[in-house]
């Protein structure tokens, strides 16, 4: 707590009040209170009502305009909230403790009581406000210059992730495939890919990346960089897993993981795959009459890429499966099955399921085109709240 007289002085020293007599800076005494905050505490936000004003008399603070961190204060003395308290309107900006800081916070009444007595505060706000509409050009200058560089950024990141994406469609005597991609915001985390193998082999990658966004793209385009190099040395099932767990546990810049399946598929008539926390591929096999439990869910055998080890490194290793002329092959991320309608219904795995059953014998451009109708009925225009990708593939 600071002693009366050091109140007092550090109240001479601030442009608010620098022009006061002794006896006036007394009755401020008397009628400021000292509070404190800790780090990263909220001492008002935007659009709160303008209460009080407050001076620092130790610590640290940032200003936040529309969610944006634009400028930091450490001045003694500086003035926060006064602008509000004038005008009588909402505060303009959100103002969070940086490290723990202390102020001395006058209440609009009692500050309106100290300008009626003395009229020399009133030079006092001048000098703040100027110095307030010098500051806050530069808040909003630099708020501008940040969202140009957030959205560039992130116009960047867009193109990046839709180069990523395959640009045509498998092209193999064995099998033929329909594949769909759509972030639930401008930039996602969700990636696929065709891959030709030696041998006239065709591998399929599908990854997610947790979360959307700008950093989530880059994992999946690191994923992308390193298919392509470990494929030329390797392109067995446990090396590329191996290859792309380094990749996001390695290059990214915070706790992030992937769910990822990879499989190759062989001219006979044998695919074999692995899977870390990826959804279950759904394999539909075309010779064993119509019904719906001629689907057979293909497991996930491994944690997801990055997802924290506690017995060290993952051994993957691949699982083999038979296809047959007709079977269906249907990979695909949570963003469809966990789509939800403004109902708050879950479209969910069984309806995804009793649809391809029905769907079974059109291509897997149709198909494709079945599986995203479908899902756009369902969610009667509920935005979707995760990145969606599909991938259907029919053996020849």
């Amino acid at each position: 707590m600071l002693a009366d007289e050091d109140k007092m002085r550090f109240l001479q020293q601030t442009e608010l009040f620098s022009e006061l007599p002794e006896s006036e800076l007394e009755l401020i005494c008397q009628r400021t209170s000292e509070v404190a905050y800790p780090a990263d505490a909220t001492l008002f936000e935007e659009g709160d009502e303008g209460d009080s004003l407050y001076l620092i008399v130790e610590g640290e603070v940032s200003i936040i305009k529309a969610g944006t961190e634009v400028l930091f204060f450490d001045e003694k003395g500086y003035c926060l909230g006064e602008i509000a308290l004038i005008d009588n309107k909402p505060r303009s900006a959100t103002v969070k403790t940086v490290k723990p800081t202390q102020f001395l916070r006058i209440t609009r009444a009692d500050f309106y009581n100290a300008m009626a007595r003395e009229p020399r505060i009133g030079s006092g706000m001048f000098r703040v406000l100027n110095d307030k509409i010098r500051r806050d050009l530069e808040i909003q200058m630099s708020a501008i210059r940040k969202e140009i560089a957030q959205e560039e950024a992130m116009r960047l990141a867009a193109a990046v992730q839709q180069s990523i994406l395959p640009d045509q469609e498998i092209s193999h005597p064995c099998i033929a495939s329909a594949g769909y991609c759509q972030p639930a915001n401008s930039v996602g985390g969700d990636y696929y890919d065709y891959l030709s193998l030696s041998d006239n082999r065709v591998a399929i990658f599908i990854g997610d990346v947790m979360g959307h966004g700008y950093h989530s793209a880059m994992v999946a385009a690191m994923t992308k960089s390193c298919l392509q190099t470990q494929i030329c040395f390797d392109a067995s099932v446990p090396e590329v897993m191996k290859a792309v767990a380094r990749v996001v546990e390695e290059d990214s810049q915070a706790f992030i993981y992937m769910t990822c399946c990879y499989l190759i598929i062989h001219p006979d008539n044998r695919f074999e795959f692995a899977n870390a926390g990826h959804p279950q591929m759904l394999l539909y096999r075309a010779e064993n009459g119509n019904g719906k439990d001629n689907l057979i869910e293909l497991e996930s055998g491994f944690m997801p890429a990055g997802f924290p080890k506690f017995n060290g490194p993952v051994q993957y290793d691949s699982t083999e499966v038979k296809w047959y002329p007709g079977d269906l092959l249907v990979l695909y991320s949570d963003g469809i099955t966990e789509a939800f309608n403004p109902d708050s219904e879950m479209y969910g795995l069984e309806r995804f399921k009793a649809l391809i059953s029905e769907k079974r014998h059109l291509t897997p451009t149709e198909i494709k085109a079945e599986i995203l109708n479908d899902l756009q009925a369902y969610q009667r225009g509920e935005s979707a709240t995760d990145d969606i990708t599909l991938i259907v593939a029919k053996f020849m």
